[in-house]
């Protein structure tokens, strides 16, 4: 009897994570936190005078910022200069369940889903990043993810700038109040009607060295910018 009624209850789970209504709460509570987060950019110097070329180029943020990624991308453009042609942003998301709710989130925030891992359809998504970054859209990635091990950077994200001829702008993002949930890369929840603080450090081009050499730059980048943002927010 309890294993008949097992079945139902597991066959209706899988239906709702394949659903875009599991997707309804999270993005309503990133909405919420949109519009009410007040937010302070700092090192957007670097980000504009890239905007301002036809070029793309490469975000790279950690991976516990990335519920707070969509809305500084939000504020960036928000308080871009009139005039100011907004960019296509990339994200690679996992071919997983998660993946695709993850990405049907971030189109709410303006932001496009490419769908690949290391694993599955690995090639064809680093293509359409490099294809976009050539035709200069932005490729926003997550160097630690996605399973870690925490703040240490592949090497995939340097190669992948390196092929299209771009930088990699290191950036970060803090909130208070906020709260850091247990999972291996302490992800950072903000709260509602928090202050916000988003930093872009300055534009890294992996031209010449080793991908080693540039991921230790670039991880070293990424601490500076997320210890930024952490005293700023609490200042």
């Amino acid at each position: 009897m309890g294993r008949r009624w097992k079945r139902p209850w597991r066959r209706l789970g899988k239906a709702l994570l394949r659903s875009r209504a599991v997707t309804w709460l999270p993005s309503c509570y990133l909405t919420l936190c949109q519009r009410t987060i007040r937010w302070e950019l700092r090192g957007t110097e670097h980000l504009r005078e890239l905007t301002d070329r036809e070029q793309g180029f490469v975000l790279a943020f950690w991976h516990e910022c990335l519920p707070l990624m969509p809305l500084a991308w939000s504020a960036f453009w928000q308080s871009a200069q009139a005039g100011v042609p907004r960019k296509q942003g990339l994200v690679l998301v996992s071919r997983s369940r998660d993946g695709g709710m993850i990405g049907r989130m971030l189109q709410r925030f303006g932001l496009c889903a490419v769908a690949g891992s290391s694993s599955r359809g690995g090639t064809v998504a680093a293509r359409r990043l490099l294809d976009g970054l050539r035709q200069g859209s932005i490729a926003v990635v997550v160097p630690d993810g996605p399973r870690g091990p925490r703040r240490r950077v592949s090497e995939g994200a340097v190669r992948l700038a390196a092929m299209a001829g771009v930088p990699v702008v290191p950036c970060a993002a803090h909130a208070l109040p906020m709260h850091r949930i247990g999972t291996w890369d302490r992800m950072l929840i903000p709260l509602p009607f928090a202050r916000g603080v988003a930093v872009a450090g300055r534009p890294i081009l992996p031209d010449g060295g080793t991908a080693a050499f540039h991921a230790a730059v670039l991880q070293d980048a990424l601490d500076m910018a997320a210890d930024r943002a952490a005293e700023a927010v609490c200042a």
